[in-house]
């Protein structure tokens, strides 16, 4: 009877670590769930930030490519009215 009751106490303890174990893995899972979770909302931002920025560098190179051709044309003219001056002496 002695060594059924060591046996049922032993068993007890056995038990009680591994739901000791099983919840210190469940707390761990929780921790590295939340921080995953947070690793993802800040990839999702960083995401959002590099379209954002992809966007604003085409419209930026949109801008200088029309801005060039607008100076372009401006230095054209301004080479064609100092051909039609310099034939004018004064």
């Amino acid at each position: 009877m002695d060594a059924i009751k060591k046996k049922m106490q032993a068993m007890k303890i056995e038990k009680d670590n591994a739901l000791d174990r099983a919840d210190a893995a469940e707390e761990k899972v929780r921790q590295i769930t939340e921080k995953l979770e947070r690793v993802e909302e800040e990839l999702r931002d960083t995401q959002k930030k590099m379209t954002q920025t992809g966007d604003d560098l085409d419209k930026a190179q949109e801008d200088l490519s029309a801005a060039t051709s607008k100076l372009e044309e401006k230095e054209k003219t301004v080479q064609e009215i100092w051909l039609v001056v310099s034939h004018f002496s004064f």
